[in-house]
């Protein structure tokens, strides 16, 4: 049985085979350009998924690192100011032993008594520090409300944690947490009750020291202590304030321990997230990359065929009957 062929389709058969050989050339190139042998579904849908689910998580890590970087801007201001506010408290200390004397005349007392009410100030200052976005650190979740205020200062009246009426209560407030990576938040829980409040006692420094100065003041208080001469009560009560302030001072010195601690797993995930990240990158590489060697030799052998397809059709083109009559 004998097929012919017209001159037609002849034609449209070849230059549809020459269009398709050009595609795939062109195919080739991109791909080699770009160095992604995988460009649309159709291409190889699984291994087009699997990048697009590794881009995916890589955005995923890259979300979880933002949120590492705020906390520990956060951890790094509070272990700053808690440092800061270390060495004031250390000050206050060395103020306290001072004060204690009982053979200190009324003039030495209100030397003291000032220098003390300028360290409570710079302390209060400390206790009340805020971000660069105007919240208050070590306010919790209550990050637009000072954390102690001035008793009579507009809006608070108590000048305790927050405005707390009981230590349950005050230490009930927590800090903000957040998703750090899959399945783990890290928090900001180190609040004005953990650092500047007296965990035994429930009062805060400011309350203790304002107190101590009292006493300065009036080293008479308390009264009432039979046969004690008023020197001797004097030494007795500040002798109190004075393990009052060693205990919120240890307090904050555990504080800042618990600080730091955050700060090193905070530092040990984005450790750990950078490494998922690039493993997730290697998988979308991978899944779509282009194997060099491969594409080149195809495309060397693509373009023989198609220098081969041209010369062919050119040659058989001019054949006519008309060229053996």
């Amino acid at each position: 049985m004998n097929i012919r062929v017209s001159t037609t389709q002849y034609f449209k058969t070849t230059t549809q085979r020459m269009t398709d050989q050009q595609a795939a050339l062109s195919k080739l190139q991109s791909q080699l350009s770009t160095g992604v042998g995988v460009q649309k579904p159709s291409d190889d849908p699984l291994a087009l998924a699997t990048a697009l689910g590794a881009q995916a998580a890589v955005k995923t890590i890259d979300a979880y690192q933002n949120n590492l970087k705020y906390v520990t801007n956060d951890l790094t201001q509070m272990d700053t100011t808690l440092g800061s506010a270390s060495n004031v408290m250390q000050s206050i200390k060395d103020s306290m032993i001072q004060a204690g004397s009982a053979t200190l005349s009324p003039a030495d007392r209100e030397v003291i008594a000032k220098d003390l009410e300028g360290q409570i100030e710079e302390l209060r200052g400390l206790a009340n520090s805020q971000d660069a976005s105007g919240n208050y650190i070590f306010s919790g979740t209550y990050q637009d409300k000072k954390p102690f205020s001035m008793p009579g200062d507009a809006g608070y009246s108590t000048g305790s944690f927050l405005e707390t009426t009981s230590q349950a209560a005050a230490q009930a407030v927590t800090g903000r947490s957040v998703q750090v990576s899959n399945g783990r938040t890290l928090d900001t829980n180190i609040t004005g009750n953990d650092a500047f409040v007296n965990s035994k006692t429930g009062e805060d420094i400011f309350k203790t020291l304002t107190d101590a100065v009292a006493l300065l003041r009036d080293p008479g208080y308390p009264n009432g202590q039979q046969g004690a001469t008023p020197a001797d009560t004097f030494a007795a009560a500040f002798r109190q304030k004075a393990g009052d302030v060693d205990q919120v001072f240890n307090d904050l010195q555990l504080a800042r321990t618990k600080v730091g601690v955050r700060l090193r797993e905070a530092d040990t995930l984005s450790t750990i997230n950078d490494a998922a990240s690039t493993q997730q990158q290697t998988v979308a590489t991978e899944a779509v990359g282009l194997d060099y060697a491969k594409a080149i030799s195809e495309l060397s052998q693509g373009q023989l065929q198609l220098q081969a397809s041209q010369q062919s059709f050119a040659s058989t083109s001019k054949l006519s009957l008309f060229n053996y009559l």
